[in-house]
């Protein structure tokens, strides 16, 4: 994945906040990454620590713009109605040149789906009796690195929070 809508993975955070036509509202040192959230438009932006650039990007299943991936939409919907695509598309993805850890299905350790060679994490966010997909975007070099990097370059405020 190269992008997420106006986004584009190695943006600068003055470049994300120009495409959102947002302020820069917060920042965390905390961890290995670098954290911007975009409330206004449901988003919260995940910097490189070594580059200062956009990695990753988590939409807010409540608030966030709708984000789709071969047509699906992937933003606020029951995890089990993805259940079928992300079956199906994780037997496309099947690449002996890949790493065993980043190619086809995996599981986080929340049970949220991983599509890394894909870079995208399916993460839930609770709407009041429901759980809503909160999909996470990752830039190439993030994904390559596997479950267990990503958890560790990512802030556990996003872990933690939702």
């Amino acid at each position: 994945m190269k992008s997420v809508g106006p986004l584009r993975f190695s943006q600068s955070k003055e470049e994300v906040s120009a495409a959102l036509g947002e302020p820069i509202t917060a920042w965390d040192t905390k961890k290995y990454a670098r954290w911007f959230p975009f409330d206004g438009v449901g988003i919260d932006t995940y910097y490189d620590q070594e580059t200062q650039t956009l990695a990753a990007v988590a939409v807010d299943a409540c608030r966030g713009p709708q984000v789709s991936l071969d047509g699906v939409p992937l933003v606020g919907r029951l995890p089990s109605e993805l259940e079928p695509w992300i079956e199906q598309t994780a037997s496309t993805l099947e690449d002996p040149t890949l790493p065993e850890y980043v190619d086809g299905l995996r599981f986080g350790p929340r049970g949220e789906p991983y599509l890394l060679s894909l870079g995208l994490v399916l993460r839930c966010q609770q709407n009041g009796d429901h759980a809503r997909c909160r999909p996470v975007s990752l830039a190439p070099q993030w994904a390559m690195r596997g479950r267990e990097g990503i958890k560790d370059l990512i802030p556990d405020r996003e872990w933690l929070t939702y």
